[in-house]
């Protein structure tokens, strides 16, 4: 897609601010703020191998994705509420076309019904959450990813070790180059990714 020409992040602090404000499940271990964190981490990881996908709307669908979790049990509209957080907050902290806020609802309502992204904008979405799910002791299955970049045994190594960084979301959106309007800052860890 590369359409991030038509995404306005003004102010990604003032926007993450705006999340966490209205967030139900940003203090959440498993799922809140620093799980977040590095979906954000593990899509800047894929972005450079997956170049068709929205570097700007899959930032957003990392800082959506589950802030509006009840709880870390079964939660099966935290997605659904996560899209409309992102629509409420859509023309205020940042902008978007209407063909990319229906691509990251999308992303939002359908990442926990367990299938593959047909368009690289979701799939880096997807897979950049289930890389994460070494946080709660499963390995990520390759069949279930959607893109080339996440299905690597390597990257999926690498994934796991992931579990152990914190990330603060300053470093995280100038990686996305959301800071200065340049793109995401490629790795100089090749395979391996993280943030430069």
């Amino acid at each position: 897609m590369g359409s991030s020409a038509r995404i306005a992040i003004p102010d990604a602090a003032r926007l993450v601010d705006a999340v966490l404000e209205r967030s139900t499940g940003k203090h959440s271990s498993i799922h809140g703020e620093s799980h977040w964190q590095r979906v954000a981490a593990a899509a800047l990881a894929l972005l450079p191998e997956t170049p068709d996908a929205d570097p700007a709307l899959v930032f957003l669908f990392a800082l959506f994705h589950n802030s509006m979790r009840l709880d870390d049990g079964y939660d099966s509209l935290h997605g659904p509420r996560g899209a409309a957080l992102a629509r409420e907050l859509r023309g205020g902290a940042f902008g978007l076309e209407d063909a990319e806020m229906d691509i990251l609802a999308f992303a939002c309502e359908e990442h926990t019904n367990g299938g593959v992204g047909s368009g690289p904008t979701v799939g880096v979405c997807w897979d950049a959450d289930r890389l994460n799910l070494w946080r709660v002791g499963i390995r990520p299955d390759p069949r279930l990813l959607s893109t080339e970049a996440a299905r690597s045994e390597q990257r999926i190594a690498w994934a796991r070790r992931l579990q152990q960084e914190h990330f603060a979301w300053e470093e995280l959106y100038r990686a996305f180059g959301l800071s200065d309007g340049r793109g995401p800052q490629s790795s100089e860890e090749g395979q391996e990714g993280g943030i430069a």
